[in-house]
């Protein structure tokens, strides 16, 4: 592993950085205070480290997207204003407009894969998640050294970069499914389970992919405080487990990758390791202590229910700013909230948006509290960071994803995410294909534009295959291209020898990256054999 001086570069917890180069001072995702509504906080605690975040000299500040435990504006608000922000550009521009808003002026915005030399030998490499989410990474060249923070960022696998020193990546969940889910004890526990291999494998390849010689565990997980959510603090039970339940399955994985485990305020350089005695009761009983004022401040607030006249508007609202995306689909859900409940109607034939009282047959049904329902109508939180606070009790019948649900839900007050999410369907239906074991297929996933060229093929139990994307893991037949596990949306395929001259065929072969090497040891490569 090629090394970084020592100071280079110190962890801040979670997936915060200081960088220190060139005579520069970069500043990544820092977050001390409480997310989602007061649910989660940073773990272990970091506090001790804010003070001289904010008093010491930043000449660069990169934040990679607007949820809170990356975007923390209490944190941003009290930087000064003199410092130059590199920021994403996302299609709805989110971030550039609440940086504006906070005063920050002098803003380096990157497109995916576009560099910002910060001074000579210290260059900034933005890398983008180039679906309709608006999630991004760093590569962060310092003389040769190159730092890859991907966060929680999903770039896609042939879009990584190469050569990379040192890898700081996701490997906790950051969702809310399934544990928010109202499925029985066995149930809860195999999708549990299925969702940590599936981090477990997406995270083995992008170490495979990027070539890392060392892996710094980053982006994860949170400690839940508040006594109403301690359940989701059993490391055994969700989506949310430390380091050491994956560390020997890395090991044989990835035999020559150096681990870096290290506590808030460490040089990357010499890493202290795990804070052990922050896994004992005694810590978190002193933390939540600590911090109790700040995991009761939200349920404090006073509030007034929402009533069926405000949840109409609101409703309609939505469905007026998505209408191209919603097209002629359609979906009965029930809102439940601190004893009331409602019964909606989205989608083509809605009528009456609300229909209190009127028996329906949901399909999903979610149990919000009313003071976050609030929140949500009066526009002061989206649904997304109401469904991250782990405070929404969610059912659905049958247990199927439903993708137009749930991203009119998560990015309907972003339009620009939602038709981009239209464009993606437009490509689906005539865009690039690939050819795999016989079959040519679109190349991109319809779920969340993964490139399946990356895909894993098994003949388990339907021979003509099934194909699995690597990033979320939904499986489609190569015969039909029916969807048979993460939702419904259909894989466009037809047999190899089936040209349609709206379709381009394209050479799944690595190509080199303009942005470093790419390394050859994954998997599978696109081209080999299907298994």
């Amino acid at each position: 592993m090629r090394s970084v001086r020592p100071g280079a570069i110190r962890y801040l917890g979670h997936a915060g950085f200081t960088v220190e180069h060139a005579g520069l001072r970069l500043l990544i995702d820092p977050w001390f205070h409480p997310a989602f509504l007061g649910s989660w906080f940073p773990f272990p605690d970091n506090r001790e480290l804010l003070p001289d975040v904010l008093t010491g000299r930043h000449d660069l500040l990169y934040l990679s997207h607007t949820h809170e435990d990356h975007f923390d504006e209490r944190v941003v608000a009290e930087l000064d204003r003199d410092v130059r922000v590199v920021l994403p550009r996302y299609r709805s521009r989110s971030l550039v407009r609440r940086m504006t808003a906070l005063g920050f002026h002098d803003q380096v915005v990157l497109g995916h894969r576009e560099s910002f030399e910060a001074a000579p030998g210290f260059t900034l490499t933005m890398l983008l998640d180039t679906s309709h989410k608006e999630d991004s990474g760093l590569l962060v060249d310092l003389d040769g050294f190159r730092f890859l923070d991907l966060n929680d960022c999903n770039t896609p696998l042939s879009e990584l970069p190469g050569d990379v020193d040192l890898l700081s990546a996701q490997f906790s969940g950051a969702m809310w499914y399934p544990n928010a889910y109202a499925y029985p004890d066995e149930l809860q526990r195999k999708k549990t389970a299925e969702v940590r291999s599936d981090l477990f494998d997406t995270l083995v390849r992008k170490v495979a992919l990027t070539g890392a010689r060392a892996y710094l565990p980053s982006a994860g997980p949170p400690v839940f405080l508040d006594p109403e959510l301690a359940r989701y603090n059993d490391r055994d039970a969700t989506i949310f487990p430390l380091w050491e339940a994956f560390a020997d399955d890395f090991a044989a994985a990835c035999p020559t990758v150096r681990v870096l485990e290290a506590a808030p305020g460490d040089d990357l350089a010499a890493p202290s390791g795990p804070v052990e005695h922050a896994r004992t009761p005694a810590y978190l009983t002193a933390y939540r202590e600590r911090r109790e004022a700040e995991w009761r401040a939200d349920a404090t607030h006073a509030f007034e229910p929402v009533g069926p006249a405000e949840l109409d508007a609101y409703f309609a609202r939505l469905q007026s700013w998505n209408r191209r995306f919603l097209g002629d689909w359609r979906k009965d859900i029930r809102l439940t909230a601190d004893g009331g409940s409602w019964s909606v109607r989205l989608g083509r034939i809605a009528g009456d948006i609300v229909l209190e009282d009127e028996p329906v047959d949901p399909a999903y049904t979610i149990e919000v509290p009313q003071r976050i329902l609030r929140a949500i109508v009066d526009g002061r939180v989206g649904w997304e960071e109401a469904l991250l606070s782990m405070r929404l009790g969610l059912a659905r019948d049958p247990d199927v994803f439903d993708l137009t649900l749930m991203s009119l839900l998560r990015y309907g007050d972003h339009p620009a995410q939602t038709m981009q999410m239209v464009r993606e369907r437009e490509s689906a239906a005539s865009g690039e294909s690939i050819e795999r074991c016989g079959v040519r297929m679109q190349r991109f996933c319809p779920h969340a534009g993964e490139d399946l060229a990356h895909a894993d093929v098994t003949h388990d139990e339907i021979e003509a295959g099934v194909l699995e994307c690597p990033r979320h893991h939904w499986k489609w037949r190569l015969d039909t291209g029916e969807c048979v596990a993460g939702g419904t949306v259909p894989l466009r395929v037809a047999p190899a020898g089936d040209e349609h001259p709206a379709r381009q065929r394209v050479d799944t072969r690595r190509q080199p990256s303009d942005i470093g090497r790419q390394p050859s040891d994954m998997r599978r490569q696109p081209g080999e054999p299907c298994r």
